[in-house]
């Protein structure tokens, strides 16, 4: 249902509570800015931030009831960030039957890409009844012929990914940072021996950090099993797991490195809104969205880590260096889209 007048209660809805970094950080910033982006409306999250770690049934049955919680509590949704369009199933298609009065608004989606034809006819049609839609990706845009607003990821919003905090204490001595994803379905041991061979000699640190910490769906095992590979050439290698660090441990190792290799979307987005340079694995459009958005440097988007042994020179860099000519556009410029957009006090 479109409507005229500000919703008075927003629920906050996505990936939430499934211990995953990026889906964590749109919680946090979308509540952090909700002044900005819903100025007097009241905004909830109904999700935990580990409600959904575990997988039992009652797991399951708790959150139905906390989706019909929300619901009734709520006026407006707001799906916040993600993949959360590549088919219209669950949760998302019950609040659109049931609750057809509510306004609904995605910002910061990726949508696409379809498992099927059916599948893509169903999303654009629920969209096209959305009060509002804000994608971060020209390919989003393109399949929805247009009818959507481009902010980038929302992550651009974020006040801890800050270029100018804490830059003073970056590493220099050629830290690495990798951050596989066991979403690419890469067998771990063919994951280790890429990036093996792809930091070859390289003596500096390196920290191998899993952006999901899920049980079942983290990344904690391929993680480890590239450290237990590193290890067994002499690299000085550390494994460390967000659920165990947190957002703010993340951002800390990321302004510490002097390089991140990451197949996890956020790894990159983080990094490059911190200012830090990075390479980023295909495995997915939105990889690829975002790397052509920023205009990242060639040899900087590969098909797999065994590739980005040419990267390693940007680590013996120094900061201001190393940044110079990675990208085209910005952070700053990034960050200004994002505010222009998503922020309801600059329109």
């Amino acid at each position: 249902m479109r409507r005229d007048t500000a919703p008075s209660k927003v629920q906050l809805l996505g990936y939430f509570g499934w211990g995953n970094f990026g889906d964590d950080l749109f919680r946090e910033t979308c509540m952090d800015r909700a002044s900005l982006m819903w100025p007097d409306s009241r905004v909830r999250v109904f999700e935990g931030r580990r409600a959904n770690v575990s997988e039992s049934s009652a797991a399951r049955a708790r959150r139905l009831r906390t989706a019909v919680h929300g619901a009734v509590w709520a006026d407006a949704f707001a799906y916040c960030g993600g993949s959360v369009f590549s088919e219209l199933t669950g949760t998302a298609a019950l609040r659109s039957r049931f609750f057809p009065r509510h306004s609904f608004e995605a910002l910061g989606v990726s949508v696409g890409p379809f498992s099927s034809a059916v599948d893509g006819r169903e999303v654009v049609r629920a969209l096209s009844g959305f009060d509002r839609v804000v994608v971060r990706d020209e390919e989003s845009l393109e399949r929805l012929d247009g009818r959507a607003e481009f902010g980038g990821d929302l992550a651009a919003l974020s006040r801890r990914l800050d270029a100018g905090r804490g830059r003073s204490g970056r590493s220099q001595d050629g830290r690495i940072t990798v951050c596989p994803s066991r979403a690419a379905n890469v067998p771990a041991a063919d994951l280790a021996a890429d990036v093996a061979a792809a930091l070859g000699t390289h003596d500096g640190e390196v920290t191998v950090l899993a952006l999901n910490s899920h049980p079942r769906l983290g990344d904690l095992d391929a993680a480890q099993a590239v450290a237990a590979r590193l290890r067994t050439a002499g690299t000085r290698v550390r494994v460390l797991d967000y659920g165990d660090i947190g957002l703010e441990g993340v951002v800390a190792v990321l302004r510490s490195s002097a390089l991140v290799w990451t197949q996890r979307l956020h790894g990159a987005i983080a990094a490059y809104l911190l200012g830090v340079p990075f390479a980023i694995v295909d495995h997915h459009e939105k990889c690829g969205a975002f790397a052509r958005d920023v205009g990242l440097r060639d040899g900087f988007l590969v098909s797999g880590f065994a590739e980005l042994s040419p990267t390693l020179a940007v680590a013996d860099h120094s900061p201001d260096r190393a940044q110079a000519s990675l990208w085209t556009r910005t952070p700053v410029e990034y960050r200004d889209r994002a505010l222009r957009t998503y922020t309801r006090v600059h329109r």
